[in-house]
């Protein structure tokens, strides 16, 4: 008797190979009534579902990695809290290890997951990760998705923000309100957040016909203090700067406190504008304005994602982008007139 493949029903129930593995193995990810258009196509052409074979194959522990790369990083922190709860949500454990931003404590975080019989793994890379560095996952041949940053030029899943978009939508609006002196403020250039971020900001200042200023971007550790280290250099450039994109919000924070400092008001001297919606964004002096790309949001696709894998989803690598909304608060300001 000829085998019946996956692909056959596929074809016949009109769904993909991945959606046939799901509804088979009684998955809850696939709406009822796919479920059962997908048994009727497999009972027409014969197909046997060898459970016992199926149960060997998928042994679980119900244990997912989350691997951190910088856990006092607020972002990364409230995204931690929403991952860890939904999968405690989902009746899973969870095996937690912050990086630190560590190419060395990475791979000993990789290592410790796959020695403990994870079934997934949730990742954020350290900056400098290569695709040689996470070859241990891909040789394990365990499903991971990698979240908030990726990796160039390794195909793998992906959930995280919409970096370019968000920064090009700001930068636009800075425009709109009359500013022509704009720079990019903190993050270091060895993130794709980093580096998606500024394509933004570049793409819209040249779009504009905005003349980048020099310098036009300024690097520093992701921090309040980062933020407020540059002030001084942002305003020695000549003519003045009117309107600063922040990295983040904790950059942010610091870099209007450093123009405060030197009796600058934000919200009317100078244009600030965040990246994160942290909760404290909204109760800083004055309220920052931030692109908002809530961290329970990536957290959950991310997990999602990871589900469909351990389900058995075969689909080629995806990559998902949620949008960065732009939230205007007092630090926003046209430019001022004089």
């Amino acid at each position: 008797m000829k085998k019946v493949k996956l692909n056959e029903i596929a074809l016949l129930a009109g769904v993909s190979r991945s959606t046939v593995s799901l509804a088979l193995r009684g998955s809850p990810l696939i709406a009822r009534a796919t479920a059962e258009r997908v048994r009727e196509a497999a009972k027409q052409l014969g197909y046997v579902y060898n459970r016992t074979a199926a149960a060997l194959r998928n042994r679980k522990t119900h244990t997912i990695g989350l691997v951190e790369a910088n856990f006092k990083n607020p972002f990364f922190a409230a995204m931690s809290e929403s991952v860890e709860r939904e999968i405690e949500q989902r009746g899973k454990a969870l095996l937690f290890v912050d990086s630190a931003e560590s190419i060395e404590k990475q791979q000993k975080a990789l290592k410790l997951m796959l020695e403990h019989g994870v079934d997934g793994i949730l990742l954020c890379p350290v900056k400098h990760t290569t695709r040689e560095d996470l070859f241990i996952l891909q040789h394990a041949g365990i499903p991971f998705v990698l979240f908030s940053r990726y990796i160039p030029d390794l195909e793998a899943d992906y959930v995280g923000g919409a970096n370019v978009q968000g920064a090009y939508q700001a930068v636009r609006r800075m425009i709109q309100l009359g500013h022509r002196r704009i720079v990019f403020v903190g993050g270091e250039p060895y993130t794709s957040p980093w580096m998606d971020r500024v394509e933004g900001f570049k793409k819209a200042m040249e779009e504009g016909g905005m003349e980048l200023p020099t310098p036009w971007y300024f690097c520093s550790e992701v921090s309040v203090a980062g933020g407020a280290s540059k002030v001084d250099e942002v305003l020695r450039i000549q003519p003045s700067i009117t309107a600063a994109l922040c990295y983040s919000d904790t950059v942010a924070f610091g870099f209007m406190l450093g123009l405060e400092k030197r009796g600058i008001l934000p919200g009317r001297d100078f244009a600030v504008v965040g990246f994160d919606d942290l909760p404290e964004s909204k109760l800083w002096r004055p309220p920052l304005s931030t692109l908002a790309c809530p961290p329970s949001r990536v957290g959950s696709v991310a997990i999602q994602m990871l589900l469909e894998r351990l389900e058995g989803d075969d689909s080629p690598p995806r990559r998902v982008e949620i949008q960065s909304v732009l939230i205007e608060r007092e630090s926003f300001c046209p430019a001022p007139k004089s």
